[in-house]
């Protein structure tokens, strides 16, 4: 079975109910789909700013959001997840897409994460910044309090923050996974150096023509 004709099959599968059955497929060709580029990496950050400022999302932070999943890269995930931004297939239907392969679309792909960003980004309280102070935060490394931004990223990474932040009496004890306080760190550094780039750069990514 060919690598094109595997995706299409794990992703016509693919949805809320079928997705832990098309996970081991994806698990096998899961990765990078293809060797690392440094100048598609630079145009696709170019793609991405574009995006962000089109969706109404910080292009530093969507950047970022791209780098913590793929480092700006094509890709695979174990459970079917699409693209530089690992969107799940699912989302094509939400979005209204005439199939999940349109996710490969780096623009669709970019588009579907601003807007899931932005949703959780909208779901930010002011007290959600004490969850600075949450253990499993804490235990990854984490320091000071927690920003709107990497608030945004950690829903992203996992859905249920909002709800679990907003129902919390206290927010130190919000059982958030070790792997998404992994994340939320490592996009607060890839924010962190998008911004020093951009400075670097007087603001404007690098970028080739498509």
């Amino acid at each position: 079975m060919t690598r094109a004709v595997l995706f299409a099959t794990a992703l016509a599968l693919a949805s809320r109910a079928g997705a832990a059955a098309v996970s081991e497929p994806c698990a096998k060709a899961s990765g990078a789909q293809g060797p690392d580029d440094p100048e598609l990496r630079e145009w696709l950050r170019a793609l991405v700013h574009q995006v962000a400022r089109e969706e109404g999302v910080d292009p530093y932070a969507l950047e970022a959001l791209g780098m913590t999943e793929t480092t700006l890269q094509p890709a695979l995930g174990r459970s079917c997840e699409l693209g530089p931004f690992q969107v799940m297939p699912w989302w094509a239907g939400i979005f209204r897409l005439d199939s999940p392969l349109l996710l490969w679309d780096p623009r669709i792909n970019a588009i579907a994460a601003a807007r899931i960003y932005k949703a959780a980004w909208r779901r930010w309280e002011a007290r959600f910044s004490r969850a600075g102070r949450n253990r499993a935060l804490r235990a990854a490394g984490w320091r000071g309090p927690l920003d709107r931004e990497t608030f945004a990223a950690l829903a992203y990474n996992w859905g249920k923050a909002p709800r679990a932040f907003a129902q919390a009496a206290d927010l130190r004890l919000v059982a958030i996974p070790a792997s998404t306080a992994s994340y939320a760190l490592r996009f607060k550094l890839a924010l962190r150096e998008a911004r020093e780039r951009a400075r670097a750069d007087n603001g404007t990514p690098r970028g080739r023509s498509p």
